[in-house]
């Protein structure tokens, strides 16, 4: 984004005008008015140096083409990317605040998608279609897979 400083400071001076009639009918004294005026102009000066060196790195990762990436962020996407890794103890943390050792055992003997269905529904509020989407299977199998890991964990 580029930033006409001569416009920006036009603007800035007419502020400043308009600031300095209004101090002079509040009965501010001149060295008073010079004081503020300083302050203002360092805050200017501040702000647009601030502007001049920042760009913005809208990235459009919808469109699939790295040559819609911001040439900054293409550069520098090696540093500026983060890639999350979640263990499995950090996925299903919740299972050790269960405070039952035999229900935490069942629970660890789940595999791995009957634990991603149950703490979607769970947790994750989602319904049995949004789920069947998300796992790409039928709603009436979510539901299927539901009601067994209901009754296994309901075991004795």
């Amino acid at each position: 984004m580029a930033i006409n400083f001569a416009a920006e400071y036009k603007r800035f001076r007419n502020e400043i005008k308009k600031k300095h009639e209004l101090y002079a009918q509040l009965g501010m004294s001149r060295e008073q008015i010079d004081a503020l005026d300083k302050l203002d102009k360092e805050e200017f000066l501040s702000n647009n140096n601030y502007k001049r060196h920042i760009q913005s790195l809208s990235v459009d990762e919808g469109s699939g083409y790295p040559e819609d990436l911001h040439p900054l962020f293409q550069r520098f996407k090696d540093v500026l990317s983060v890639e999350l890794k979640v263990t499995f103890r950090d996925k299903y943390a919740w299972i050790d605040e269960i405070s039952s050792q035999a229900l935490q055992e069942k629970l660890l003997s789940l595999s791995e998608s009957d634990l991603d269905i149950l703490d979607a529904h769970v947790f994750g509020e989602k319904t049995q279609v949004e789920i069947a989407k998300e796992k790409g299977i039928s709603q009436k199998n979510v539901s299927k897979k539901l009601k067994r890991i209901k009754q296994f964990l309901s075991e004795d």
